[in-house]
């Protein structure tokens, strides 16, 4: 019986092992050609959780069945740290302050903007008194329910705001004098991001403010998920078929998306911050091509494990706030604001120390 015991815990920890071998691997697949191997991506939180009781399990058991899992976690364990971080770097110097915020069109848990809503949202952004701020999903068409009028944002001096769609797009204030402003448009989506060129201090830097392809999940796609009958094959099938097509399509544009992006960033003549909601978890294509060689602020400063989404679905980090090196960020923060299906992010950054 124990044998039996043993070679059954082995199956499942190789399943195990290999369900997370995959998930590292995958921010080096592109979803245009194996867009399901990204799935064990955003699972690898849970993968990582599951492998490690696995270690503590063969403890207990047979302790060198220890290396099987631990050899798999070590080979990948960069992507913990771009999930888990133990000791934020703090000062209570002031840095430039960027926060970005996926403001959910000022809905909240509503189905329709509400003023309410919206003023609580800039109530939270006059307190945190940000130098720049990118603002995502923001009802761009009822200007009148978010006023950001000088008496209600006195720092903020200058913006850029675009449609990606009727409903509304992306709006980035700040109060440094701005440069230039530009667009990036993608074919049959209504995400996109804009680009502006500010004057911080005494340097250009180009700040970009994203809003990467979503799933597209209404309530209906939800309540199916929450809905899956296992006792009817039939219907489950047609459930995750669709929900699988779903997934596929924002996979494959979000790729190409974040492929557009990182040319953007190359191109770049300044130094950049990148700001947004990128709708992908940090083990994933889209997260290690937008990041490339540019600093995580979570990653420099955070602490815990920093999610970021605030809706029916687990949550995970799907906000970012990205630099070039050139800067170091500290104070990285996300405020749990229940105003929206994201929470807002926020860092300070410094000119970076010369070694």
């Amino acid at each position: 019986m124990k044998q039996f015991f043993v070679y059954t815990l082995l199956l499942f920890n190789l399943i195990a092992v290999f369900a997370l071998g995959i998930a590292s691997i995958s921010v080096y697949l592109s979803p245009e050609k194996l867009w399901f191997v990204s799935l064990f991506g955003i699972a690898y939180p849970y993968l990582l959780v599951v492998n490690l009781i696995f270690v503590v399990l063969w403890i207990l058991v047979k302790p060198w069945f220890t290396l099987i899992s631990i050899v798999v976690i070590l080979a990948g364990y960069k992507h913990v740290g771009n999930y888990l971080q133990f000791s934020g770097r703090q000062t209570n110097e002031r840095g430039v302050r960027i926060t970005s915020y996926n403001v959910k069109y000022f809905m909240g848990s509503n189905d329709f903007p509400s003023k309410e809503n919206a003023d609580h949202i800039l109530n939270f952004l006059r307190q945190n008194n940000a130098d720049i701020i990118c603002l995502q999903e923001v009802r761009l068409n009822k200007r009148q329910i978010f006023d950001i009028s000088d008496h209600k944002l006195a720092q903020i001096k200058h913006m850029q705001l675009a449609h990606s769609s009727y409903a509304g797009g992306q709006l980035t204030l700040t109060r440094f004098p701005i440069l230039f402003m530009g667009e990036i448009r993608f074919k049959n989506s209504g995400n996109m991001i804009i680009y502006t060129d500010i004057l911080m201090n005494s340097d250009t830097v180009r700040v970009f403010n994203c809003h990467l392809q979503s799933y597209r999940l209404g309530k209906r796609e939800i309540n199916t998920i929450d809905s899956i009958d296992f006792n009817n094959d039939e219907r489950t099938k047609a459930k995750f078929m669709e929900l699988g097509g779903k997934f596929r399509k924002a996979q494959i544009k979000r790729a190409e998306q974040a492929a557009t992006l990182r040319e953007y960033i190359d191109d770049s003549p300044y130094p950049v911050i990148v700001c947004g909601d990128f709708n992908d978890t940090p083990v994933s294509f889209t997260y290690r091509t937008v990041r490339g060689n540019l600093e995580d602020s979570f990653t420099q400063s955070g602490k815990g494990t920093a999610n970021t989404y605030n809706g029916k679905l687990p949550s995970f980090r799907i906000d970012y706030i990205l630099h070039s090196s050139k800067y170091d960020s500290y104070n990285f923060e996300v405020s749990t604001l229940n105003h929206s299906d994201h929470y807002p992010i926020s860092c300070d950054l410094f000119p970076a120390e010369k070694e």
